[in-house]
């Protein structure tokens, strides 16, 4: 029961507290826009080149796997032709060598990952800082009161939209 008196002031001092804050936005008119974030980074000049970068990176570590991985295979081949007329004491030493070669592969490939999502994460973090500063400059320039990300809301006009404002900027700094 106390509970729900509770609830009940919350509710009513929540929707009075909006009521006024509806009031006070109304009568001072703020300048609100709102920018696709994603957008605005991923098509600029300098995130494409990241990007091709980073595309030439990983071709360059799929190709040395696949390199070591057709030499595992060949090697696997070659031992099960050869097993049986080997001795078994070379046999286990071609066995831990294949095995060893595995591991080998499966370090590469966790490096090769680990190298690529680190260098992303490089790219993002310099494109964010440097997102963070246009759109601060853009905004106190433009007398804007708020710029939100696009996901925040349901529905806003387009005319709203900064996105390709902040584009040009971005491509415009270096």
């Amino acid at each position: 029961m106390m509970k729900n008196i509770r609830i009940k002031t919350l509710l009513i001092s929540i929707s009075a507290a909006c009521m006024f804050g509806l009031t006070s936005l109304q009568a001072a008119e703020l300048k609100i826009g709102y920018v696709d974030i994603k957008t605005a980074l991923e098509s600029t000049a300098e995130y494409q080149q990241g990007m091709k970068r980073l595309k030439a990176l990983s071709d360059k570590r799929i190709k040395s796997l696949k390199a070591l991985k057709a030499k595992i295979s060949k090697s696997e081949k070659d031992l099960m032709g050869q097993s049986l007329a080997m001795s078994q004491e070379n046999l286990a030493q071609r066995q831990q060598k294949l095995k060893e070669m595995g591991k080998n592969f499966q370090r590469m490939q966790q490096d090769a990952q680990e190298e690529l999502s680190a260098e992303k994460n490089r790219m993002d973090v310099a494109a964010m800082a440097k997102f963070q500063k246009v759109i601060t400059a853009y905004g106190k320039s433009h007398h804007f009161d708020m710029l939100l990300p696009k996901p925040v809301f349901i529905y806003a006009d387009p005319k709203h939209d900064v996105t390709g404002d902040i584009i040009k900027l971005l491509d415009a700094k270096k």
